[in-house]
């Protein structure tokens, strides 16, 4: 395991990112459709470090998740709003 650790004078292959980086990032990616079309090339591409491309995945879970949770309620409450129009006379 000589190898597997790092000498002092070795950079590592994807060195931190700095703060600049990262706010640009996140301002990026919470503009509505081009945050959604980057955090698909962070998540998918192999030319960002390895942080960025898991925060993409995670955002994209993330988004999963309320998805899913806006078609439920959706559907939960609009139906009930509907069969309430309907009894009203609407």
């Amino acid at each position: 395991p000589l190898e597997a650790t790092m000498a002092y004078n070795e950079f590592p292959e994807h060195p931190d990112d700095s703060v600049g980086s990262w706010m640009l990032t996140l301002f990026v990616a919470g503009i509505p459709l081009v945050g959604f079309i980057y955090l698909l090339v962070l998540a998918l591409g192999s030319g960002s470090s390895p942080a960025k491309r898991n925060y993409a995945r995670a955002m994209f879970i993330w988004q999963i998740i309320a998805l899913i949770g806006l078609i439920l309620m959706f559907v939960l409450f609009g139906g009930a709003i509907m069969a309430g129009l309907q009894n009203s006379g609407y």
